[in-house]
């Protein structure tokens, strides 16, 4: 199927919900999930149910290899968002939103404090 035309059925309603990602972002995404030491197996189920991704359990293990021997073991923790949806500096919306929250319940003094604190 030429990559411009919309899929029917499941998986267009879920590139219309924003799910449409890459491999790699599914198999971040998985492992944050699912844990580092999931296995390929129910990381392609994850990946199916979740995106509609159908990988090879070998390609998988690729991937989280990939991961691991760059140093981005941290993106295997902590996922990123949909390239360029609602990102703000390599943030999503809903983190800054939920750090708005936080600010506006302890007040920026105490915001302040804390960041010190988390940056050092």
């Amino acid at each position: 199927m030429p990559r411009g035309r919309p899929r029917k059925g499941l998986e267009a309603s879920r590139q219309s919900e924003g799910a449409n990602i890459s491999k790699m972002e599914g198999v971040r995404r998985a492992l944050a999930k699912l844990g580092g030491d999931a296995k390929p197996l129910d990381i392609k189920a994850f990946l199916k149910e979740e995106f509609g991704i159908d990988m090879e359990p070998n390609m998988i293990s690729n991937y989280k290899s990939t991961l691991k021997s760059t140093g981005k073991s941290a993106l295997i923790q902590q996922p990123r968002g949909n390239v360029g949806a609602g990102k703000a500096g390599g943030f999503s919306l809903e983190e800054i939103q939920a750090v708005k929250e936080v600010a506006d319940r302890i007040g920026p003094d105490k915001l302040r404090k804390l960041a010190e604190v988390l940056t050092t």
